[in-house]
């Protein structure tokens, strides 16, 4: 088996498998708890959104202002996601089919982007390109942001493809674009599915990028609307049209998903002697895989250490450690509340089948495609009238947790999934309760990739941007919003200390989650979790 081979393979971000069967009371009742706070933004941004009259209300939504926005904001999320479809489909096939030399080093550093956030992309190509502006540009770092998230995607289903009908195709004098039209797309258009989710919830949800380059998209619509004229209403309305796109999109990759569960696929090794040596394609992925990590990688390392060097004023040290501590432990402390909270969801999606099962899911699949932004107006109103917590360190790890709670929950679900159900059943055969087999037998076995999906919430929470400018105590600071503060203002050389400690400190679990780890019987849930819990 090659290197390549031993890297992890991923789930759909959930894949509710379990049977149908009676549910605890105590876990009902836990679930339900649980989804009541996960509902909590929804339910003030539909009183704040019905406080205004329903003439204001249409008379908000169809003015030109609103309607440049969202035609903005639906031209840059096209853009991106087709680009991310061509592209993450051409270098996730190319790796996989191509024989390249090290190609896992190649998959790693495709990986690697997801460290940088697409604020700091915006301000590295700034520095560069100070007249950077406009929508194409905030298409470019958009692209070099998600497009890691598409290519991980279809390289997980190229993985399970079934390899019977290549050869077949083969056989019968079949050329390799025929192949690939034929045989290879059909079988992956779930995940290019799941990858264009991904991208275009990103798209929706971006707001530092975007406002850096002077694009009004919805989310900073809402900012603005937020912090000038201070209507919540006119926030809560525009926040409700940016959940229903989010929801439109969800739906539809949810439809493609539900037609590709139906089919029936063998999933066989692809293996090195049958990929492709051409010195041509060999060539081509090489140069498509550079140009691109050159582009998201190199230029951004280069940009931050050569300003970080020739940076002329004295770097505040303790500035740089005090919000270096702070991200890390607020970030942890979200991570850790995720964790808690998709404990009970990721054991009810992935061991019963059913109405309440099914409703979860889709609940924690909407709270997904809630952006920053709309978390933070909920959380500063509901803050505002609980005292002690408003501006706290609490509610901004909670805020944390609500965003990225279905990355924990899917990275809870799927490896609760892979755990053999003969071990379960063995322990059943000697006597043990429901409750001793999921403690001492279940949830062992499925520590490690738990872990690593709370690895990722905590990774995701370091770099989140609207939240925290608009939850986080007075006179906290964090590596995002020095970052922000400086790079607002064209403080290039200012801002470099703290980008490049958050990128650094970022690459640590980003190349954690990338890392390749041999198969066998015992880590196999850890092998196929890891990269599922990105996407």
């Amino acid at each position: 088996m090659t290197k390549l081979d031993q890297e992890p393979i991923a789930p759909p971000l959930f894949t509710s498998r379990g049977e149908p069967a009676e549910v605890h009371p105590v876990l009902n009742v836990l679930v339900g708890l649980l989804l009541s706070v996960v509902l909590i933004p929804f339910i003030y941004l539909l009183i704040r959104a019905f406080e205004k009259p329903l003439p204001g209300i249409v008379e908000l939504l169809f003015r030109g202002k609103t309607l440049e926005v969202l035609a903005t904001t639906a031209v840059l999320l096209i853009i991106v996601v087709a680009v991310n479809i061509f592209l993450g489909t051409l270098i996730s096939a190319g790796l996989h089919f191509v024989q390249v030399p090290k190609a896992h080093l190649l998959i790693v550093a495709s990986v690697l982007p997801l460290a940088i956030p697409s604020y700091v992309f915006t301000y590295t190509w700034l520095a560069l390109l100070p007249s950077l502006s406009g929508v194409l540009a905030a298409a470019f770092v958009l692209i070099l942001t998600t497009l890691p998230y598409m290519f991980l995607a279809i390289l997980v289903s190229l993985r399970r493809i079934d390899n019977g009908f290549i050869e077949v195709a083969r056989t019968l004098g079949q050329s390799r674009r025929q192949i690939f039209f034929r045989v290879i797309l059909p079988q992956i258009r779930g995940s290019i599915s799941a990858g264009a989710l991904l991208s275009g919830l990103y798209v929706l949800s971006d707001f530092g990028a975007v406002s850096l380059l002077n694009v009004e998209t919805l989310t900073v619509s809402i900012q603005n609307m937020f912090k000038s004229s201070y209507d919540r209403s006119a926030a809560s309305v525009i926040s409700l049209v940016l959940i229903l796109a989010s929801v439109v999109f969800i739906a539809a990759d949810e439809r493609i998903k539900d037609k590709k569960a139906k089919e029936n696929v063998f999933k066989r090794r692809y293996t090195q002697e049958s990929r492709i040596s051409s010195l041509r394609l060999k060539s081509f992925v090489l140069v498509l895989v550079g140009m691109y990590t050159s582009l998201a990688v190199i230029v951004p390392f280069y940009v931050l250490i050569s300003r970080f060097i020739s940076n002329p004023n004295p770097i505040d040290v303790s500035g740089l450690i005090t919000a270096s501590v702070s991200t890390i432990s607020v970030s942890a402390l979200g991570a850790v509340i995720a964790l808690v909270f998709s404990a009970p969801l990721g054991f009810l999606i992935a061991t019963h089948a059913g109405r309440f099962s099914r409703f979860s899911e889709r609940i924690i699949l909407i709270g997904h495609a809630l952006p920053g932004v709309v978390i933070g107006l909920a959380l500063v109103s509901l803050g505002s009238k609980l005292g002690p917590i408003y501006q706290s360190v609490f509610l901004l790890a909670f805020a944390y947790a609500l965003l990225f709670l279905a990355k924990a929950v899917a990275s809870m679900t799927f490896s609760l999934q892979l755990v053999p159900s003969v071990l379960k059943e063995v322990a059943a055969t000697l006597g043990k309760s429901k409750a001793k087999i999921s403690t001492s037998v279940v949830f062992p076995i499925a520590l490690p990739s738990i872990g690593l999906g709370t690895l990722l919430v905590f990774l995701t929470a370091m770099k989140e941007l609207p939240a925290t400018l608009m939850l986080r105590p007075t006179g906290m600071d964090t590596l995002a919003t020095q970052i922000w503060s400086y790079a607002s203002i064209n403080r290039f050389n200012d801002a470099a200390p703290y980008a490049l400690l958050l990128v650094l400190i970022a690459a640590v679990p980003t190349f954690l989650l990338s890392m390749p780890r041999a198969e066998s019987s015992s880590n196999s849930a850890q092998n196929e979790s890891k990269v599922g819990s990105i996407a």
